[in-house]
């Protein structure tokens, strides 16, 4: 008679489990943010990463009109291009982008640059993991300092049978 009621209080204590709200560690609480230590991405389908360690960053056009660099909750990202740090030669350093697709970061590697029939620059990205996505990125020089170049463009990300086009701003470093 026992095992009767066995998978309905079984099935009661998981619906009561799955009723409260999942809660990160005491640590994660109550430990201060700090400009040393960068904070994780978050979910959605913007990277949220303060400050972000990159050479690249890319917003949306909306996303940059918010944008504040003394306001860590503005950091909101379209895409991000990081270099491999401790390279011989900094300038031939490999380099890897950052997308967020389905509420997950992805991590992508350059397959190939080269400029389209417009003289626009043209980027090929690849997911490193799976499920495989590419990434294709589509930028033109607006204004360039030994500094900086200020760029405007197109990313389209392809995952399955479906793609995804998003209009991007943004800045490269040296």
């Amino acid at each position: 008679m026992l095992a009767l009621f066995r998978p309905a209080a079984i099935r009661l204590a998981f619906a009561g489990l799955l009723a409260f709200p999942a809660l990160p560690p005491a640590s994660a609480q109550t430990a201060p943010a700090t400009a040393d230590a960068p904070k994780p991405p978050a979910a959605g389908e913007a990277i949220f990463w303060y400050p972000a360690p990159s050479r690249c960053t890319f917003f949306t056009p909306h996303e940059r009109e918010r944008f504040r660099f003394d306001d860590p909750d503005t950091w909101r990202f379209a895409f991000l291009v990081m270099r491999e740090n401790g390279a011989a030669d900094p300038a031939k350093a490999a380099e890897r982008g950052y997308v967020m697709n389905a509420g997950v970061l992805r991590e992508l590697e350059k397959l190939r640059t080269g400029p389209d029939a417009a003289g626009d620059e043209v980027t090929v990205w690849r997911s490193a993991g799976e499920p495989r996505i590419n990434v294709n990125v589509t930028l033109r020089t607006e204004t360039a300092s030994p500094e900086e170049r200020s760029l405007r463009g197109r990313m389209v990300v392809i995952r399955g049978d479906g793609e995804t086009a998003t209009e991007i701003v943004g800045s490269c470093g040296p």
